[in-house]
């Protein structure tokens, strides 16, 4: 699972697979959050509501370049963790705002 984000100790990695299709681990300690991203949902956590609250901002926040902008070929011709890497070289540079309180 290709890492997208890293923010307040949280690492957001993205997963695509045929069953679920996309969506998104996000781990702080030993927690993890699964958010399904069509429909947007939580899926499984055990992580503290903060940790949930600011991954549902970081995801409505991109959730455009997280599902319009983002094209894998589920046929796996070629590998998704390559497919992925090309989509995400300008999020990952670009800087992640704090949410509002």
């Amino acid at each position: 699972m290709p890492v997208i984000a890293k923010f307040c100790g949280i690492v957001i990695r993205l997963m695509i697979d045929r069953t679920f299709g996309v969506h998104i681990h996000a781990f702080h300690d030993d927690s993890e959050t699964v958010v399904g991203l069509n429909p947007l949902r939580v899926i499984q956590s055990d992580a503290p509501d903060w940790v949930r609250d600011w991954v549902l901002w970081w995801i409505r926040h991109h959730e455009h370049q997280l599902v319009q902008d983002h094209k894998v070929d589920l046929n796996l011709e070629m590998p998704i963790a390559r497919q992925v890497a090309g989509h995400w070289k300008a999020a990952a540079a670009a800087a992640t705002p704090w949410p509002a309180a």
